[in-house]
């Protein structure tokens, strides 16, 4: 519970796509226009589980409307919880990170709303981009486990 309102946190599934090409990890900048803790910070892509909806599809669906391009999702990689600040509304949500692999890693194109920029990364560049938690450790352990650095 809230201790500052009385209210409950509202609650959210969500999925997230770590996806590696090239030795590096795809991470966006959350778009200044989005009114969330995050604002102008680095994560992967992903977001929010519609009623209904499956987990893989709707990480297919999030992929393509963020970065434009379709994707294969293999194995949940971590399961995570976190609490954000939206417009006003504390928000928890329950996140299930995803290996992804691009099925036409063609040209990125970003969804204004969402992302103002992308980068791949591998471990030397953590400390150069202020990346969301705990997205920020699952891609420690990817890199980790996969020995993908530079």
């Amino acid at each position: 519970m809230n201790v500052k309102t009385g209210t409950k946190p509202i609650q959210y599934v969500a999925v997230k796509a770590i996806i590696k090409q090239g030795g590096k990890i795809l991470v966006l900048q959350q778009s200044g226009e989005a009114a969330v803790d995050g604002a102008n910070r680095y994560h992967p892509p992903g977001g929010i589980v519609e009623p209904g909806e499956h987990l893989r599809e709707a990480l297919l669906r999030e992929v393509r409307e963020e970065i434009g391009l379709d994707a294969s999702v293999g194995s949940i990689l971590s399961v995570e919880e976190w609490r954000v600040n939206i417009r006003g509304d504390d928000c928890q949500f329950f996140g299930v990170f995803f290996d992804c692999t691009l099925l036409t890693p063609d040209r990125i194109s970003l969804q204004a709303t969402e992302a103002a920029s992308f980068a791949w990364i591998g471990s030397g560049d953590l400390p150069k981009f202020d990346i969301l938690e705990p997205s920020l450790s699952v891609i420690k352990k990817a890199l980790a486990q996969n020995h993908v650095s530079m």
